[in-house]
């Protein structure tokens, strides 16, 4: 519902005309979205499930953070495999995602990338697609975003803020970027993950809420060979919740960054505006940079002018591998 918008900036004030003129409406979401919680019982399953999430709408690195949750746990000799709505795909049925095969029109970016990270299961129904994995020989499951779907009994719930978000201004959407109140989304998690650099009252601000509550740090980092030397002149583009932290991981690798466009969340790229980028970058004599999240929906005959900066979570401290481990490991049918 929420992530083909692009974030706007009174999302992050506080107060405003449209902050006041949109709260009424929040209420509306909100009173909506509990009846529907409320009136949903979670189903078991013959496995533990891992829940990585977010109360913003968008950006916060859910993705990262599954691809990371799933290496965690292949190092401890588990077979995971994650659960995706498949948001963006037009296949609705219960389908294994196979990167060969598939394109994201069919089954969304997120859950095309995720294939390459471990098996991945999209379809409407998150308790058909549960029960596939397990078929197939899943001995634990990870979903993609499931802090506001609770179809699945939920075994461990992994929160994901990112430190330059936050939570915006705080408010419900549409006054606001929350999905929930910040005190509904910590009284279910077991542990939050903050992503991006420390933010001490970022830390002081989740556990006035949850005093006792953990809280992991990791950062992002730019992975494997660029075809550009640092200092490059380049144009970046994106289409994801929080592009801003995009645009910081170019400024940050030493890139000169000559212009850099921000598009909707999971926007797919049209021959047009892709052609239209290709001849900035010429006139300005720069390279396309762009997301892999974004490359998978360039039209394939204008792949070969992108370059790819990719990115992979690095934990800052011990603590998330061992509380999964413990979650696995004690759970109980």
């Amino acid at each position: 519902m929420f992530k083909m918008l692009k974030s706007p900036s009174f999302w992050r004030r506080d107060d405003g005309f449209l902050v006041r003129a949109l709260s009424p409406l929040s209420k509306v979401y909100s009173l909506i979205s509990s009846v529907r919680m409320n009136n949903t019982i979670p189903e078991g399953t013959t496995v533990p499930v891992i829940c990585v999430g977010n109360v913003v709408v968008g950006g916060a690195g859910k993705t990262p953070t599954v691809e990371l949750v799933c290496d965690i746990l292949k190092s401890f000799e588990h077979n995971p495999h994650i659960i995706s709505s498949g948001y963006g795909g037009y296949l609705k049925n219960v389908v294994r995602v196979d990167p060969t095969m598939h394109s994201y029109l069919q089954v969304g970016d997120e859950a095309l990338l995720s294939a390459n990270v471990a098996p991945t299961w999209i379809g409407k129904n998150r308790l058909n697609s549960a029960r596939a994995a397990i078929l197939a020989g899943a001995n634990v499951l990870v979903i993609d975003d499931g802090f506001q779907n609770n179809s699945l009994v939920q075994d461990f719930r992994i929160l994901v803020v990112d430190s330059g978000q936050k939570f915006g201004n705080e408010r419900l959407f549409p006054a606001g970027p929350l999905r929930e109140t910040i005190e509904s989304g910590l009284k279910k998690s077991d542990v939050v993950l903050i992503i991006g650099e420390r933010d001490e009252q970022l830390d002081d601000r989740i556990r006035r809420i949850r005093p006792n509550i953990p809280i992991c740090h990791a950062k992002m980092k730019v992975v494997g060979n660029r075809k550009f030397e640092d200092n490059s002149n380049v144009i970046g583009f994106c289409g994801l919740g929080y592009p801003e932290k995009f645009r910081k991981t170019l400024d940050e690798i030493g890139l000169n960054v000559r212009d850099f466009i921000a598009f909707a969340d999971h926007h797919p790229y049209t021959i047009t505006e892709s052609q239209k980028l290709i001849k900035a970058a010429k006139n300005m004599g720069a390279i396309l940079v762009t997301t892999m999240k974004d490359y998978v929906k360039v039209p394939d005959v204008f792949k070969h002018e992108m370059t790819v900066i990719s990115i992979k979570l690095h934990l800052e401290d011990d603590l998330l591998p061992d509380f999964l481990e413990k979650a696995v490991n004690n759970w109980k049918k």
